[in-house]
């Protein structure tokens, strides 16, 4: 069995962040990203290639400099003040949110990024990222992995608690996994149990227990696939919050989503404690003592939806502490800077796009849809919108890593008149010379396109998309809606002809959860992450395939004729992948935001 640590002996470097150059005041932070997703699939080939493979844990996550100063600044502060007592103070830090959390604190339930942002410091997962994206533990201490390459197995820290008392055992992890594949869980997860042994049985009813979850201990755990699985480490250990048996074992699953009581009150057992939660304005948290990396030095998280418009004066006047601003206009973003805020500047996970309703007749032709995006000047979109803080993806992967095709994509560079030829070969023309296209039958091609409010440059690039639809005979109509409710409307109930959203991606490029056949849903009240409800036989084959494939080189083929599929049978419009931008005080201290965590090394920061 060889051996690989988690911290201190070995590193996989291949990893995002190789370029980090840290720049004075007014200057930006930039992190250049070298490679996304290499370091994912050398993880797996290492774990999976040699045996068992264990990760351990060796060293400690903060660095050694940092510590030493905090203790010598701790031990003066003591020596100098032993005869002048000073009234306890509470330290806090404040994070601006510029949409509020729909009120769904249960990481296996929300499927809002505004609420997991809030999840992701209450509970905690079996391992998690550094701001190097190495794994390191957090829930579990270390992992094997068997010779047949199909069995992951964690070993969980000892005499862990939840926030309310009680202890954290194995059993609660079972429960947090099975919970995920019952037929009547209603949240975005089941893919991540959906290749382990049994799981499809009791997704179907036909069994009460996951085959493949066995519990050997009250701190160990195993997880077993029915095949290789290559995104199953990042899948079991990182995507997923743990929560409390003894707390959502009250519930039927089917009602989780309707008890209030218990998503407005979460228990976990990460670095902060929930609190107090106002929809709409703030949600406060305060540090969990017996957090086992020791209780955080801030005793405060409080989370304060802001506008975007007063986000600046707020950041500047110490209102919030830090905030995402990759929505911002770069000369605000420059302006910031100016003012003394450090700006973090790298990669995203993420891309937005415009998404078709799949299911309605106007869309069945790909021809239409290959029109729409020959009609959308993408690149001015990013250089104008974006002041080019952004890239031009005609894939749904991340750009400039292995998985993403260097070639064999339509670029659907802007063409008007493309999009024309297009339109008038599946039958629509202008044929009462009043500017809108109709069918044959005299049917206009009207559609609606909903998006929701609170980012500004959606807000902006929604307005300018109506205007690129309506130089080539589209009719659009504007529905601009509150988050929460797009949500019921569009992705749930499937009410829609046109939406704008954004859509986030995980260190595995795996695509079956959002564009799968058997992601989708036509059911009323049954949502989906395939929104779109995209369903393409042969894209689903290299999907598949995909799972299977453990070698980076083999797995980039296999995905490029997967991502070929795509490009030409489009069910959206990719507009541009963008940059994450982070604007914090200077006074927030230890603060290391990477692309895939906003939080390391939590329990460290302070504030001067």
């Amino acid at each position: 069995m060889t051996i690989y640590y988690i911290f201190g002996i070995m590193y996989i470097k291949l990893h995002l962040l190789n370029n980090v150059i840290n720049i004075t005041k007014g200057d930006v932070i930039m992190k250049k990203l070298v490679k996304v997703l290499s370091f994912v699939l050398i993880v797996s080939l290492l774990v999976i290639g040699c045996g068992k493979t264990t990760v351990d844990e060796a060293g400690t996550t903060a660095a050694p400099e940092t510590t030493t100063q905090v203790a010598k600044s701790e031990a003066n502060q003591t020596t100098t003040e032993t005869n002048a007592p000073q009234e306890p103070t509470v330290s806090r830090v404040v994070k601006g949110l510029f949409t509020a959390p729909t009120g769904v604190f249960n990481p296996i339930l929300a499927d809002s990024d505004y609420d997991e942002t809030v999840n992701d410091i209450v509970f905690s997962s079996l391992l998690q990222l550094d701001d190097n994206l190495d794994l390191i533990p957090d829930l579990a201490e270390k992992y094997e992995v068997s010779e047949d390459n199909k069995t992951i197995t964690f070993y969980l820290r000892k005499d862990l608690q939840w926030h309310d008392g009680k202890p954290f055992t194995a059993k609660d992890v079972k429960f947090t996994f099975e919970s995920m594949a019952k037929p009547t869980y209603d949240g975005p997860l089941y893919g991540t149990v959906s290749d382990l042994v049994g799981a499809e049985a009791v997704h179907n009813g036909a069994a009460e227990n996951i085959e493949g979850i066995k519990l050997l201990d009250d701190n160990t755990i195993s997880f077993t696939f029915n095949d290789v699985y290559a995104p199953g480490l990042i899948r079991v250990s990182t995507e997923v919050g743990i929560i409390a048996e003894h707390i959502w074992s009250k519930a039927p699953i089917e009602n989780w989503k309707k008890s209030t009581d218990l998503l407005i009150a979460p228990i976990g057992t990460g670095p902060y404690v929930f609190k107090t939660y106002v929809p709409g304005q703030f949600v406060e948290l305060e540090a969990f003592a017996d957090y086992y990396a020791g209780k955080p030095k801030l005793d405060n998280f409080v989370f304060k939806i802001t506008n975007q418009d007063t986000a600046i004066s707020s950041l500047t006047n110490g209102e919030i502490d830090f905030a995402d601003i990759s929505n911002f206009k770069k000369d605000e973003m420059d302006a910031l800077a100016a003012d003394g805020l450090i700006i973090h500047s790298f990669a995203g996970k993420s891309y937005q796009y415009m998404g078709f309703n799949m299911r309605l007749d106007v869309f069945k032709d790909k021809r239409v849809r290959q029109a729409f995006t020959y009609a959308i000047d993408r690149k001015t979109i990013i250089e104008q919108l974006l002041k080019g803080n952004g890239t031009l993806i005609n894939a749904p992967m991340l750009p400039d890593t292995w998985q993403y095709p260097k070639d064999g994509l339509n670029a659907y560079d802007f063409s008007p008149q493309k999009a024309k030829e297009l339109l008038k070969e599946v039958g629509y023309e202008d044929r009462d010379n009043d500017g809108v296209l109709e069918n044959a039958d005299g049917e206009k091609l009207a559609l609606t396109l909903t998006y929701p409010s609170g980012n500004k440059i959606r807000e902006q690039y929604a307005v300018v998309i109506k205007k690129y639809l309506g130089d080539i005979g589209v009719e659009i109509e504007l529905k601009m809606m509150e988050f929460s409710a797009l949500l019921e409307e569009v992705m749930k109930n499937h009410e829609f002809d046109l939406f704008l959203l954004g859509s986030s991606l995980s260190l595995d490029p795996d695509p079956i959860p959002y564009w799968s056949t058997s992601a989708a849903s036509d059911e009323k009240g049954v949502g989906a992450w395939n929104i779109p409800g995209y369903r393409n036989a042969e894209a689903d084959k290299y999907m598949e395939m995909g799972l299977n494939v453990l070698s980076t080189e083999e797995r980039a083929k296999v995905y490029k004729e997967f991502a070929k599929i795509f490009n030409d049978d489009p069910p959206i419009v990719l507009l541009y992948a963008p940059n994450i931008v982070k604007a914090a005080s200077p006074k927030l201290k230890n603060y290391q935001p990477a692309t895939f965590t906003d939080y390391y090394d939590i329990a460290n920061w302070m504030m001067e």
